[in-house]
């Protein structure tokens, strides 16, 4: 029977999640506190700190569930919770299976996925001194290992690097893989290195100097319009296909207590089981293919937006690069050992390689007119690649520096030579 009570929609007890309220047994939407969870969402996206965020709920006397203030890991839990898009999963614990049931949503799906990659990108950049001192490439530097690479400036002795993080994951009990960058990069060699290399594949690109002289020049205002609209279509739909499978989670639980009350034969509950299993299948893989829809149109208005910021004398911009430059336009950054051996035979790491992802296929894109002596007849524009790889970046023998003598120290050597 716990598929009946577990897919039907139904409240199965406990402590209902914030924003919500259980009427007859049944998830209802609590208005004003689904009102301060779309403002805890607005606040995350807008850069605000979770300190902060429970600061502002803690004096508006808004309460949490179980206790009197809120703590960080009930937000950090709230801000990813899919309850808040209508999604949530009951496991029976007599039989351990999971299943899942439509809700009423409160926040839309596309702020949540901004949501999440915000996370992703707080939870990449944890650990880093960027609080105290800004860094350019942090936020998009990754180690082929997998594990995060953040930047660290200590100013006491004059350093400035980026390193692999794994070996301090590691420390914390993370499982992770081995690493083989196990030396760090010198920073303003490294975005040297980097920028250089982005700015000469930006200048060259005719994808983006088309799209600026189109999107952002003529139609910015037009196409944010259009976007939204898009988004609102495909969240429309997305709920539409909550409810048809809230129809056949409905389904499947009724010809499952058919069958157990002997109201169905074996052969005809199977036939009713497999058409069922197979019509859920497809709906949940219409539901990803626009939950990816609405992935690319937010993707597709932070293009726009970063172009219609930077996308104007864009040579200038590169003279003082920002991180926000450099994360509108690169995706990721793969850092790579670069692996050499010794005298005696033995590997060391002389170097690191980097892979430049790009969002766009920029890398040797390229412009190809209908007519080259009529080129008022127009153009087309050939995609190229998303991604490039720099020079290797050597690693710097560096021993530790000899102490500087003191007149005293001085003397003293003097003496004992003598």
């Amino acid at each position: 029977m716990s598929r009946v009570h577990g897919e039907t929609g139904v409240f199965m007890g406990g402590t209902i999640n914030f924003g919500f309220k259980n009427i007859d047994k049944k998830w209802e939407i609590e208005e004003t506190e689904s009102r301060y969870v779309k403002k805890m969402y607005q606040m995350y996206l807008q850069g605000i700190s979770l300190r902060d965020i429970k600061t502002f709920l803690d004096s508006e006397g808004v309460r949490p569930r179980r206790s009197k203030t809120w703590s960080l890991g009930t937000l950090n839990t709230m801000l990813k919770n899919r309850v808040y898009v209508g999604e949530y999963t009951w496991k029976d614990k007599e039989s351990g299976e999971s299943f899942k049931i439509i809700l009423p949503q409160i926040i839309s799906y596309s702020m949540f996925s901004r949501v999440q990659k915000q996370i992703t990108k707080n939870i990449k950049n944890y650990g880093n001194n960027m609080r105290k001192y800004d860094t350019l490439l942090s936020g998009v530097l990754t180690c082929s290992c997998g594990e995060n690479i953040t930047g660290q400036i200590k100013k006491t002795v004059n350093r400035k690097s980026y390193g692999c993080r794994s070996m301090y994951s590691q420390w914390r009990g993370k499982d992770v893989n081995t690493c083989l960058n196990t030396r760090t990069m010198n920073m303003d060699e490294t975005d040297s290195l980097i920028v250089s290399r982005i700015k000469s594949i930006v200048g060259d690109s005719s994808i983006l100097k088309e799209k600026f002289k189109n999107e952002v020049m003529s139609k910015k205002g037009t196409d944010s319009k259009k976007i939204t609209s898009e988004k609102n279509m495909i969240e429309k739909s997305i709920k539409s296909i909550d409810r048809q499978l809230d129809t056949t989670i409905k389904s499947i639980s009724i010809n499952e207590v058919n069958h157990m009350l002997g109201k169905t034969i074996d052969v005809k509950y199977h036939e009713i089981s497999n058409i069922l299993e197979e019509e859920l299948i497809q709906l949940e893989d219409k539901k990803k293919s626009y939950l990816q829809e609405i992935d690319d149109l937010d993707s597709q208005k932070d293009w726009i937006d970063w172009v219609s910021k930077f996308g104007k004398d864009m040579n200038k911009r590169f003279k003082k690069p920002t991180s926000k430059l450099i994360e509108g336009i690169v995706d990721e950054i793969i850092v790579s050992p670069v692996m050499g051996e010794t005298r005696e035979g033995k590997p060391y790491q002389r170097g690191h390689k980097f892979k430049v992802k790009f969002k766009l296929p920029i890398v040797n894109d390229s412009l190809k007119y209908q007519n080259s002596e009529k080129k008022s007849e127009g153009y087309t524009i050939n995609e190229g690649d998303k991604s490039v790889e720099t020079q290797v970046l050597e690693v710097k023998k560096q021993g530790r520096p000899k102490k500087k003598l003191t007149p005293k120290k001085v003397h003293t050597n003097l003496l004992n030579s003598n």
